[in-house]
């Protein structure tokens, strides 16, 4: 329980509600797992959508999860070098089960959407509600688990 004695949601769930809300998936991952009390984090996802700015590149919902990886556990100073590597670690370990479950990273690819084209919007409610919600819970269960391994190992 947290102070107000309600249990804390779900980050998975969280993630799904806000992108089915209308924030795109890399928004949503940073809603879900940015660190406690951030203000606005989705703010740095905005231009991740689509797989990067609509060009069908890296997953949305792996570039917010990686953003999001940064602000928890990233490194304040260049010298800190065993942080650097943790991170890469983190996420790589997201983005390897990720690519393992679905067979790429890439957007185009995940959804079979051209984002250089108009897009009916009953395919665009279609890949949303069939591919998207799906790999936006992947993500952040992917994401949990690799953090929670990060703090099992600091214990």
């Amino acid at each position: 329980m947290n102070i107000t004695g309600r249990q804390p949601r779900d980050p998975r769930d969280v993630a799904v509600e806000q992108f089915d809300r209308g924030y795109n998936c890399a928004e949503a991952m940073l809603l879900a797992l940015a660190p406690a009390g951030m203000v606005e984090p989705q703010r740095a996802g905005a231009a991740f959508g689509g797989g990067i700015a609509r060009r069908g590149l890296t997953c949305g919902c792996l570039t917010g999860c990686a953003v999001a990886v940064g602000l928890r556990l990233g490194r304040t100073s260049p010298e800190d070098k065993d942080t650097k590597e943790l991170v890469y670690r983190v996420v790589n370990g997201v983005f390897r089960r990720f690519e393992d479950a679905f067979g790429t990273l890439e957007c185009r690819k995940l959804t079979g959407l051209d984002f250089d084209q108009e897009n009916p919007q009953e395919e665009l409610d279609r890949v949303h509600a069939e591919v998207c919600t799906k790999l936006v819970r992947f993500a952040a269960d992917a994401a949990l688990a690799e953090l929670e391994a990060v703090e099992k190992a600091r214990a």
